[in-house]
Protein backbone atom coordinates (compact mmCIF):
# COMPACT_ATOMS: atom_id res chain seq x y z
CA UNK A 1 0.00 0.00 0.00
CA UNK A 2 1.50 3.00 -1.21
CA UNK A 3 0.78 6.70 -1.51
CA UNK A 4 -0.22 6.43 -4.83
CA UNK A 5 -3.39 4.50 -3.11
CA UNK A 6 -4.48 7.78 -1.88
CA UNK A 7 -7.20 10.05 -3.70
CA UNK A 8 -6.79 13.42 -3.56
CA UNK A 9 -10.05 14.58 -2.79
CA UNK A 10 -12.19 11.82 -0.32
CA UNK A 11 -15.13 9.72 -1.33
CA UNK A 12 -16.87 10.54 1.66
CA UNK A 13 -16.31 11.14 5.29
CA UNK A 14 -16.70 7.65 6.31
CA UNK A 15 -16.57 4.51 5.02
CA UNK A 16 -18.52 1.61 6.71
CA UNK A 17 -18.05 -2.39 5.52
CA UNK A 18 -21.00 -4.25 6.45
CA UNK A 19 -24.36 -3.18 6.60
CA UNK A 20 -26.10 -4.82 9.53
CA UNK A 21 -26.75 -3.87 12.99
CA UNK A 22 -23.48 -2.23 13.88
CA UNK A 23 -22.45 -0.89 10.06
CA UNK A 24 -26.03 0.09 9.91
CA UNK A 25 -26.51 2.29 13.08
CA UNK A 26 -22.83 3.34 13.03
CA UNK A 27 -23.95 5.04 9.34
CA UNK A 28 -27.04 6.67 10.87
CA UNK A 29 -25.15 7.80 13.61
CA UNK A 30 -22.38 9.60 12.35
CA UNK A 31 -25.31 11.38 9.40
CA UNK A 32 -27.38 12.69 11.69
CA UNK A 33 -24.41 14.45 13.01
CA UNK A 34 -23.60 15.89 9.43
CA UNK A 35 -20.91 13.43 7.55
CA UNK A 36 -21.10 11.81 4.51
CA UNK A 37 -21.12 7.89 4.70
CA UNK A 38 -20.56 5.30 1.80
CA UNK A 39 -22.55 2.28 3.64
CA UNK A 40 -20.92 -0.89 1.80
CA UNK A 41 -22.92 -4.47 1.94
CA UNK A 42 -21.88 -7.50 -0.69
CA UNK A 43 -25.12 -9.66 0.19
CA UNK A 44 -27.18 -6.77 0.36
CA UNK A 45 -30.46 -9.74 0.10
CA UNK A 46 -28.86 -11.92 2.04
CA UNK A 47 -29.20 -13.00 5.73
CA UNK A 48 -27.33 -11.15 8.82
CA UNK A 49 -27.06 -11.45 12.56
CA UNK A 50 -29.47 -8.95 13.37
CA UNK A 51 -31.87 -10.59 10.93
CA UNK A 52 -31.76 -13.67 12.35
CA UNK A 53 -31.61 -12.37 16.12
CA UNK A 54 -34.63 -11.82 18.37
CA UNK A 55 -34.01 -8.06 17.61
CA UNK A 56 -33.75 -7.56 21.60
CA UNK A 57 -31.55 -5.15 23.04
CA UNK A 58 -30.35 -3.18 26.25
CA UNK A 59 -31.29 0.15 27.60
CA UNK A 60 -29.93 0.68 31.14
CA UNK A 61 -31.77 4.00 32.26
CA UNK A 62 -34.60 4.61 29.57
CA UNK A 63 -37.20 7.39 29.53
CA UNK A 64 -39.46 3.33 28.98
CA UNK A 65 -38.00 2.00 32.29
CA UNK A 66 -38.62 5.22 34.01
CA UNK A 67 -42.26 5.37 32.84
CA UNK A 68 -42.43 1.87 34.06
CA UNK A 69 -40.85 2.35 37.51
CA UNK A 70 -38.44 0.50 36.52
CA UNK A 71 -34.32 1.44 38.56
CA UNK A 72 -31.56 1.27 36.18
CA UNK A 73 -27.98 2.62 35.12
CA UNK A 74 -25.11 1.46 33.10
CA UNK A 75 -23.33 1.25 36.45
CA UNK A 76 -25.92 -2.07 37.27
CA UNK A 77 -25.87 -2.97 33.50
CA UNK A 78 -22.11 -2.75 33.19
CA UNK A 79 -22.09 -4.57 36.75
CA UNK A 80 -24.70 -7.59 35.38
CA UNK A 81 -22.11 -8.23 32.31
CA UNK A 82 -18.83 -8.05 34.42
CA UNK A 83 -20.69 -10.99 36.77
CA UNK A 84 -21.68 -13.26 33.57
CA UNK A 85 -18.61 -13.30 32.29
CA UNK A 86 -16.47 -13.74 35.58
CA UNK A 87 -14.75 -10.54 35.36
CA UNK A 88 -13.23 -11.32 31.87
CA UNK A 89 -14.49 -8.11 30.30
CA UNK A 90 -12.60 -4.97 28.98
CA UNK A 91 -13.38 -2.51 32.04
CA UNK A 92 -13.44 0.34 30.50
CA UNK A 93 -14.75 -0.47 26.63
CA UNK A 94 -17.23 -2.30 28.88
CA UNK A 95 -18.36 1.05 30.82
CA UNK A 96 -17.93 3.05 27.58
CA UNK A 97 -20.61 0.55 25.86
CA UNK A 98 -22.97 0.48 28.91
CA UNK A 99 -23.34 4.21 29.16
CA UNK A 100 -24.51 4.26 25.76
CA UNK A 101 -27.31 1.84 26.14
CA UNK A 102 -29.64 4.42 26.72
CA UNK A 103 -28.76 7.19 24.47
CA UNK A 104 -29.26 4.17 21.86
CA UNK A 105 -32.95 3.62 22.97
CA UNK A 106 -33.70 7.01 22.63
CA UNK A 107 -31.58 7.79 19.42
CA UNK A 108 -33.53 4.54 17.95
CA UNK A 109 -36.56 6.21 19.30
CA UNK A 110 -36.35 9.86 19.63
CA UNK A 111 -34.38 10.42 16.61
CA UNK A 112 -35.38 7.73 13.70
CA UNK A 113 -39.02 7.77 15.26
CA UNK A 114 -38.87 3.55 15.18
CA UNK A 115 -41.61 2.56 17.87
CA UNK A 116 -39.16 1.44 20.66
CA UNK A 117 -40.89 -0.52 23.57
CA UNK A 118 -39.93 -1.77 26.71
CA UNK A 119 -40.54 -5.45 27.07
CA UNK A 120 -41.09 -4.81 31.27
CA UNK A 121 -42.28 -8.24 31.88
CA UNK A 122 -39.12 -10.17 30.77
CA UNK A 123 -36.00 -9.94 32.95
CA UNK A 124 -33.69 -11.48 31.18
CA UNK A 125 -31.46 -14.59 32.29
CA UNK A 126 -28.48 -12.52 34.13
CA UNK A 127 -29.99 -9.23 33.96
CA UNK A 128 -30.56 -7.05 37.30
CA UNK A 129 -34.39 -5.54 36.07
CA UNK A 130 -36.20 -5.44 32.96
CA UNK A 131 -34.06 -3.57 30.82
CA UNK A 132 -34.62 -5.24 26.69
CA UNK A 133 -36.30 -3.00 24.95
CA UNK A 134 -37.13 -4.13 20.98
CA UNK A 135 -40.02 -3.04 18.01
CA UNK A 136 -43.49 -3.58 18.02
CA UNK A 137 -43.02 -7.82 16.83
CA UNK A 138 -39.83 -8.32 18.87
CA UNK A 139 -38.42 -9.43 15.57
CA UNK A 140 -34.72 -8.78 14.38
CA UNK A 141 -36.10 -9.42 10.92
CA UNK A 142 -38.59 -5.98 11.50
CA UNK A 143 -35.51 -4.12 13.30
CA UNK A 144 -33.30 -4.82 10.62
CA UNK A 145 -36.25 -3.25 8.07
CA UNK A 146 -36.31 -0.50 9.72
CA UNK A 147 -33.04 0.28 10.29
CA UNK A 148 -32.46 -0.07 6.78
CA UNK A 149 -35.20 2.31 5.51
CA UNK A 150 -33.71 5.00 7.67
CA UNK A 151 -30.73 4.66 5.94
CA UNK A 152 -31.87 4.42 2.34
CA UNK A 153 -33.58 7.59 3.35
CA UNK A 154 -31.01 9.49 4.86
CA UNK A 155 -29.27 12.12 2.55
CA UNK A 156 -26.36 11.58 3.54
CA UNK A 157 -26.03 7.94 3.39
CA UNK A 158 -25.10 5.91 0.33
CA UNK A 159 -26.02 2.52 0.41
CA UNK A 160 -24.20 0.27 -2.09
CA UNK A 161 -25.36 -2.97 -3.03
CA UNK A 162 -23.31 -6.15 -4.33
CA UNK A 163 -19.73 -4.13 -3.24
CA UNK A 164 -17.21 -6.18 -1.69
CA UNK A 165 -14.39 -5.18 0.38
CA UNK A 166 -11.43 -7.15 -0.41
CA UNK A 167 -8.35 -5.17 1.75
CA UNK A 168 -7.98 -2.19 3.71
CA UNK A 169 -5.62 0.78 2.23
CA UNK A 170 -3.48 2.54 4.47
CA UNK A 171 -0.09 4.66 4.28
CA UNK A 172 2.77 6.14 6.37
CA UNK A 173 4.50 4.15 9.27
CA UNK A 174 2.88 3.63 11.25
CA UNK A 175 0.39 3.03 9.47
CA UNK A 176 -3.18 5.02 8.74
CA UNK A 177 -6.24 3.89 7.09
CA UNK A 178 -7.54 5.91 4.54
CA UNK A 179 -9.48 3.79 2.89
CA UNK A 180 -11.61 0.58 0.86
CA UNK A 181 -10.27 -1.61 -2.12
CA UNK A 182 -13.89 -2.90 -3.06
CA UNK A 183 -14.94 -5.17 -6.13
CA UNK A 184 -18.16 -4.00 -7.84
CA UNK A 185 -19.15 -6.69 -10.58
CA UNK A 186 -16.26 -8.05 -12.06
CA UNK A 187 -14.39 -4.23 -11.88
CA UNK A 188 -12.60 -3.08 -8.64
CA UNK A 189 -11.48 0.25 -7.24
CA UNK A 190 -10.54 1.95 -4.24
CA UNK A 191 -12.68 4.34 -2.18
CA UNK A 192 -11.37 6.61 0.22
CA UNK A 193 -12.24 8.20 3.58
CA UNK A 194 -10.37 9.90 6.76
CA UNK A 195 -11.99 6.94 8.69
CA UNK A 196 -13.65 3.41 8.62
CA UNK A 197 -15.89 1.53 10.44
CA UNK A 198 -15.35 -2.64 9.94
CA UNK A 199 -18.81 -4.28 10.76
CA UNK A 200 -18.57 -7.18 8.45
CA UNK A 201 -19.23 -10.01 11.44
CA UNK A 202 -17.72 -12.16 13.44
CA UNK A 203 -15.87 -15.78 12.10
CA UNK A 204 -18.82 -18.08 12.70
CA UNK A 205 -18.35 -19.60 9.35
CA UNK A 206 -14.99 -19.63 9.42
CA UNK A 207 -13.70 -23.28 10.22
CA UNK A 208 -10.04 -22.34 10.41
CA UNK A 209 -10.56 -19.85 13.42
CA UNK A 210 -13.41 -21.87 14.90
CA UNK A 211 -11.09 -24.77 15.20
CA UNK A 212 -8.20 -22.72 16.39
CA UNK A 213 -10.11 -20.22 18.73
CA UNK A 214 -13.26 -22.11 19.69
CA UNK A 215 -12.64 -26.02 18.98
CA UNK A 216 -16.47 -27.31 20.75
CA UNK A 217 -18.04 -25.55 18.52
CA UNK A 218 -16.68 -25.92 15.51
CA UNK A 219 -18.98 -28.68 14.93
CA UNK A 220 -22.19 -27.40 16.09
CA UNK A 221 -25.11 -26.11 14.25
CA UNK A 222 -24.41 -22.37 12.71
CA UNK A 223 -27.42 -20.17 12.86
CA UNK A 224 -26.04 -16.43 12.21
CA UNK A 225 -25.10 -15.26 9.09
CA UNK A 226 -23.26 -17.02 6.48
CA UNK A 227 -20.95 -14.37 5.67
CA UNK A 228 -19.59 -13.93 9.28
CA UNK A 229 -16.18 -15.20 7.45
CA UNK A 230 -13.48 -13.40 10.17
CA UNK A 231 -12.66 -11.03 6.56
CA UNK A 232 -11.96 -7.39 9.28
CA UNK A 233 -9.93 -9.74 11.50
CA UNK A 234 -7.93 -10.97 8.56
CA UNK A 235 -7.55 -7.69 7.20
CA UNK A 236 -6.71 -5.47 10.31
CA UNK A 237 -3.95 -8.10 11.41
CA UNK A 238 -2.26 -7.45 8.40
CA UNK A 239 -1.53 -3.37 9.73
CA UNK A 240 -0.94 -4.95 13.30
CA UNK A 241 -4.48 -5.40 15.01
CA UNK A 242 -4.25 -6.72 18.06
CA UNK A 243 -7.78 -9.68 19.01
CA UNK A 244 -9.09 -10.05 22.31
CA UNK A 245 -11.42 -12.84 23.95
CA UNK A 246 -11.49 -14.87 20.85
CA UNK A 247 -12.78 -18.06 22.66
CA UNK A 248 -16.13 -15.96 23.09
CA UNK A 249 -19.84 -16.87 21.16
CA UNK A 250 -22.91 -17.00 21.91
CA UNK A 251 -24.55 -20.18 22.16
CA UNK A 252 -28.45 -21.07 21.80
CA UNK A 253 -29.96 -23.69 23.33
CA UNK A 254 -33.39 -23.09 21.86
CA UNK A 255 -33.16 -23.86 18.11
CA UNK A 256 -35.38 -26.53 16.56
CA UNK A 257 -33.47 -28.99 14.72
CA UNK A 258 -32.91 -29.96 12.08
CA UNK A 259 -31.92 -27.05 10.35
CA UNK A 260 -32.13 -24.77 12.76
CA UNK A 261 -33.99 -21.58 10.82
CA UNK A 262 -36.32 -21.33 13.61
CA UNK A 263 -36.00 -21.10 17.71
CA UNK A 264 -38.36 -20.56 20.52
CA UNK A 265 -36.40 -17.48 22.00
CA UNK A 266 -35.38 -17.21 25.70
CA UNK A 267 -38.19 -15.92 27.38
CA UNK A 268 -39.69 -19.52 27.76
CA UNK A 269 -37.51 -20.77 30.79
CA UNK A 270 -38.09 -17.62 32.82
CA UNK A 271 -42.10 -18.20 32.82
CA UNK A 272 -41.76 -21.90 33.66
CA UNK A 273 -40.72 -24.40 30.88
CA UNK A 274 -38.75 -27.29 32.02
CA UNK A 275 -36.50 -29.14 29.58
CA UNK A 276 -36.23 -33.29 29.34
CA UNK A 277 -33.62 -35.34 27.03
CA UNK A 278 -35.19 -38.46 24.73
CA UNK A 279 -35.31 -40.54 28.32
CA UNK A 280 -38.12 -37.85 29.86
CA UNK A 281 -35.41 -36.66 32.36
CA UNK A 282 -34.31 -33.14 33.29
CA UNK A 283 -30.60 -32.44 32.94
CA UNK A 284 -30.09 -29.15 33.57
CA UNK A 285 -30.80 -26.21 35.71
CA UNK A 286 -33.18 -24.45 32.92
CA UNK A 287 -32.92 -20.95 34.24
CA UNK A 288 -29.07 -20.91 32.91
CA UNK A 289 -28.54 -18.15 29.91
CA UNK A 290 -29.44 -19.45 26.56
CA UNK A 291 -25.57 -19.05 25.58
CA UNK A 292 -24.60 -22.06 27.91
CA UNK A 293 -27.21 -23.76 27.51
CA UNK A 294 -26.46 -24.92 24.30
CA UNK A 295 -23.70 -26.99 25.20
CA UNK A 296 -25.79 -29.25 27.51
CA UNK A 297 -28.61 -29.59 25.04
CA UNK A 298 -25.78 -31.04 22.20
CA UNK A 299 -24.76 -33.39 24.92
CA UNK A 300 -28.01 -35.44 25.41
CA UNK A 301 -28.98 -38.18 23.28
CA UNK A 302 -29.16 -37.32 19.71
CA UNK A 303 -28.06 -33.51 20.26
CA UNK A 304 -31.77 -32.80 21.11
CA UNK A 305 -33.60 -31.77 24.35
CA UNK A 306 -37.74 -31.16 24.49
CA UNK A 307 -39.10 -27.64 25.64
CA UNK A 308 -42.43 -28.20 27.95
CA UNK A 309 -44.58 -25.40 28.79
CA UNK A 310 -48.35 -24.58 29.03
CA UNK A 311 -51.08 -22.14 27.67
CA UNK A 312 -50.20 -18.94 29.49
CA UNK A 313 -46.67 -19.30 28.71
CA UNK A 314 -47.51 -19.98 24.92
CA UNK A 315 -49.83 -16.76 24.74
CA UNK A 316 -46.73 -14.94 26.20
CA UNK A 317 -44.11 -16.35 24.02
CA UNK A 318 -46.68 -15.37 20.59
CA UNK A 319 -45.87 -11.78 20.99
CA UNK A 320 -41.69 -12.39 20.20
CA UNK A 321 -41.12 -12.49 16.25
CA UNK A 322 -38.96 -16.33 16.76
CA UNK A 323 -41.52 -17.95 18.89
CA UNK A 324 -44.34 -17.10 16.51
CA UNK A 325 -41.82 -18.38 13.58
CA UNK A 326 -41.33 -21.62 15.11
CA UNK A 327 -45.25 -22.09 15.47
CA UNK A 328 -45.83 -21.24 12.34
CA UNK A 329 -43.31 -24.17 10.77
CA UNK A 330 -44.98 -26.90 12.83
CA UNK A 331 -42.33 -26.94 15.65
CA UNK A 332 -44.60 -26.58 18.65
CA UNK A 333 -47.22 -29.26 19.22
CA UNK A 334 -49.95 -29.46 22.29
CA UNK A 335 -51.48 -32.22 24.01
CA UNK A 336 -54.20 -32.17 26.99
CA UNK A 337 -52.43 -34.17 29.33
CA UNK A 338 -48.67 -35.11 30.06
CA UNK A 339 -49.37 -38.51 29.32
CA UNK A 340 -50.23 -37.69 25.30
CA UNK A 341 -47.64 -35.12 24.78
CA UNK A 342 -45.05 -38.37 25.50
CA UNK A 343 -46.40 -39.82 23.16
CA UNK A 344 -47.03 -37.16 20.73
CA UNK A 345 -42.93 -36.81 21.15
CA UNK A 346 -42.22 -40.08 21.33
CA UNK A 347 -40.39 -39.90 25.01
CA UNK A 348 -40.86 -42.36 27.46
CA UNK A 349 -44.45 -41.94 28.90
CA UNK A 350 -43.31 -43.26 32.38
CA UNK A 351 -40.32 -41.33 32.57
CA UNK A 352 -41.95 -37.78 31.54
CA UNK A 353 -45.31 -38.16 33.51
CA UNK A 354 -42.73 -38.30 36.89
CA UNK A 355 -40.53 -35.98 35.39
CA UNK A 356 -43.44 -33.23 35.10
CA UNK A 357 -44.99 -34.43 38.55
CA UNK A 358 -41.45 -33.67 40.16
CA UNK A 359 -41.10 -30.43 38.46
CA UNK A 360 -44.62 -29.34 39.48
CA UNK A 361 -44.07 -29.99 42.89
CA UNK A 362 -40.65 -28.00 42.89
CA UNK A 363 -42.10 -25.04 41.25
CA UNK A 364 -44.86 -24.96 44.05
CA UNK A 365 -42.12 -25.34 46.73
CA UNK A 366 -39.80 -22.74 45.30
CA UNK A 367 -37.07 -25.50 45.74
CA UNK A 368 -35.27 -28.25 42.81
CA UNK A 369 -33.26 -30.35 44.56
CA UNK A 370 -32.73 -31.85 41.27
CA UNK A 371 -30.99 -30.02 39.39
CA UNK A 372 -31.04 -26.49 41.86
CA UNK A 373 -32.98 -24.20 39.95
CA UNK A 374 -33.34 -20.86 41.36
CA UNK A 375 -36.52 -18.91 38.92
CA UNK A 376 -40.18 -20.73 38.79
CA UNK A 377 -42.98 -19.68 37.03
CA UNK A 378 -46.39 -20.79 38.76
CA UNK A 379 -47.13 -24.88 38.67
CA UNK A 380 -47.90 -25.97 34.62
CA UNK A 381 -51.21 -26.87 34.09
CA UNK A 382 -52.93 -28.82 31.00
CA UNK A 383 -52.87 -28.42 28.29
CA UNK A 384 -49.59 -28.49 27.61
CA UNK A 385 -47.19 -27.27 25.01
CA UNK A 386 -43.72 -28.77 23.38
CA UNK A 387 -40.64 -28.02 20.71
CA UNK A 388 -37.74 -30.22 19.60
CA UNK A 389 -34.61 -27.97 20.08
CA UNK A 390 -30.74 -28.24 20.22
CA UNK A 391 -27.90 -26.01 20.74
CA UNK A 392 -26.47 -24.06 18.32
CA UNK A 393 -23.67 -21.43 17.81
CA UNK A 394 -25.40 -17.76 17.14
CA UNK A 395 -22.37 -15.89 16.52
CA UNK A 396 -18.42 -15.49 18.03
CA UNK A 397 -17.77 -13.33 20.58
CA UNK A 398 -14.31 -12.59 19.90
CA UNK A 399 -12.81 -10.11 17.68
CA UNK A 400 -10.06 -6.72 16.91
CA UNK A 401 -9.33 -5.43 20.34
CA UNK A 402 -11.09 -1.87 20.57
CA UNK A 403 -10.83 1.06 22.63
CA UNK A 404 -13.08 2.88 24.54
CA UNK A 405 -13.93 5.46 21.27
CA UNK A 406 -14.38 1.83 19.35
CA UNK A 407 -10.72 2.83 17.42
CA UNK A 408 -8.64 -0.68 16.67
CA UNK A 409 -5.61 -1.12 18.45
CA UNK A 410 -2.23 -2.70 17.81
CA UNK A 411 -0.45 -5.34 19.98
CA UNK A 412 1.28 -2.73 21.43
CA UNK A 413 -1.86 -1.05 22.13
CA UNK A 414 -1.40 1.95 19.99
CA UNK A 415 -4.04 2.99 18.26
CA UNK A 416 -4.75 2.38 14.13
CA UNK A 417 -5.56 5.87 13.02
CA UNK A 418 -8.91 6.04 10.91
CA UNK A 419 -9.96 2.50 11.85
CA UNK A 420 -12.94 1.62 13.77
CA UNK A 421 -14.94 -1.49 14.39
CA UNK A 422 -17.96 -2.69 15.92
CA UNK A 423 -20.47 -5.48 16.15
CA UNK A 424 -19.23 -9.12 14.87
CA UNK A 425 -15.66 -7.68 14.01
CA UNK A 426 -14.85 -6.43 16.91
CA UNK A 427 -14.23 -7.66 20.47
CA UNK A 428 -17.29 -7.89 22.44
CA UNK A 429 -18.20 -7.22 26.62
CA UNK A 430 -19.04 -11.38 26.98
CA UNK A 431 -15.68 -12.67 28.22
CA UNK A 432 -14.62 -16.67 26.79
CA UNK A 433 -16.60 -19.41 26.63
CA UNK A 434 -19.95 -19.50 25.80
CA UNK A 435 -21.23 -19.06 29.41
CA UNK A 436 -19.97 -15.45 29.44
CA UNK A 437 -22.92 -14.09 26.84
CA UNK A 438 -25.55 -11.95 28.83
CA UNK A 439 -28.77 -11.59 26.40
CA UNK A 440 -28.68 -8.83 24.51
CA UNK A 441 -24.93 -8.42 24.57
CA UNK A 442 -24.51 -8.82 21.06
CA UNK A 443 -26.79 -5.76 19.60
CA UNK A 444 -25.79 -4.14 22.45
CA UNK A 445 -22.27 -4.27 21.95
CA UNK A 446 -22.81 -3.40 18.34
CA UNK A 447 -25.16 -0.73 19.01
CA UNK A 448 -22.45 0.87 21.75
CA UNK A 449 -19.10 0.18 19.17
CA UNK A 450 -21.05 2.14 16.82
CA UNK A 451 -22.74 4.74 18.51
CA UNK A 452 -19.26 5.78 19.94
CA UNK A 453 -17.28 5.12 16.39
CA UNK A 454 -19.86 7.77 14.95
CA UNK A 455 -19.08 10.56 17.96
CA UNK A 456 -15.22 10.04 17.58
CA UNK A 457 -15.34 10.67 13.85
CA UNK A 458 -17.29 13.29 14.40
CA UNK A 459 -15.19 15.36 17.27
CA UNK A 460 -12.30 14.54 14.74
CA UNK A 461 -13.53 15.96 11.51
CA UNK A 462 -14.80 19.16 13.94
CA UNK A 463 -13.10 19.38 16.89
CA UNK A 464 -16.07 19.21 18.68
CA UNK A 465 -18.19 16.18 21.03
CA UNK A 466 -20.92 14.94 18.76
Amino acid sequence: MSAQDLSPQPDADLLVAGAGAAGLFGALVAAHHGASVLLLERDLDGPSNLLVSGGLFPGAGTRFQRDAGITDSPELFAQDVTTKADGKVDAPVLVAIAAQTAPTVHFLADTLGLPIKLLGELVAPGHAVARMHGTPKESGRELHQMLRAAARAHPRITLMADTEVTALIAQGSPARVTGLHVREARSTRALHAPAVLLATGGFASNAELLAEYIPDMKRALHIGAGANDGCAIVWARSLGADVAFMPGYQGQGHVNPPAGRTRLGMALPPKGAFMVNREGRRFISEDIGPSELAAYVLAQPGGVALEVFDARIHEFASRQGPYREACEAGHVKSADTPEALARLFGVPEAAFTATFAAFRQAASEGRDPEQGRKQFGPPLESPLYGAWVTGALAHTQGGLRVDACARVLRTDASVIEGLYAAGGAAASISGTGGAGYLPGNGLGQSFGLAMLAGQHLIGSLTGKRA
